[in-house]
């Protein structure tokens, strides 16, 4: 259950940097998701049975929601349904280095993106949204992949060097993330 909550911690103080540094920097299309990443670390470590993690992923899809200002839920089970989603994935890939990593997390961050559109569109008439400016907006998917990407690595090393370092680390040094079942 601490794994669970450093999880938890790690996501909401990088929705902060994310959100801060972007404020400061003045940009506003590419921002990594950096929650996406570590939702992707939790379903490939598989270091537990479903339900603490899933508790990870809602809870970062909820801080998500409130950070965006999206309607709440939206990114909740857009985060829910991934990690159920990943969790899959995991028992059948493993991941050995920093590529793989990072290219997950774009796969990650994508699936994510779709199914917080799908959403979207759906309910668009009950929140109040026009759909043009959905389909619209899904043009920039790519950038915010991107950016994905790009941060998978080091924010997968502050994952790890930060579950070593508190003597969470349930895996032996050098081992891939993926138990072969």
């Amino acid at each position: 259950m601490l794994r669970a909550f450093v999880y938890i911690v790690l996501g909401w103080l990088l929705i902060a940097l994310v959100g801060g540094m972007a404020e400061v920097l003045d940009v506003t299309v590419m921002l990594p998701a950096t929650s996406a990443v570590i939702v992707t670390h939790v379903a490939f470590s598989r270091s537990a049975s479903v339900p603490a993690p899933l508790c990870v992923a809602v809870a970062l899809g909820y801080l998500e929601d409130l950070h965006q200002g999206a309607p709440i839920g939206t990114l909740t089970m857009a985060y829910a349904v991934t990690y159920l989603a990943l969790r899959w994935v995991s028992a059948r890939l493993a991941l050995t280095g920093w590529v793989l990593q990072g290219l997950v997390a774009l796969a990650t961050v994508v699936f994510v993106d779709l199914v917080t559109f799908g959403v979207l569109i759906a309910m668009a008439d009950a929140f109040g949204v026009r759909r043009e400016a959905l389909v619209t907006s899904l043009f920039s998917v790519h950038w915010h992949a991107l950016a994905t990407l790009l941060v998978a690595p080091p924010v997968w090393s502050l994952i790890d060097r930060t579950m070593a370092r508190l003597k969470l680390d349930e895996r032996p040094p050098g081992q891939a993330y993926w138990t072969g079942q």
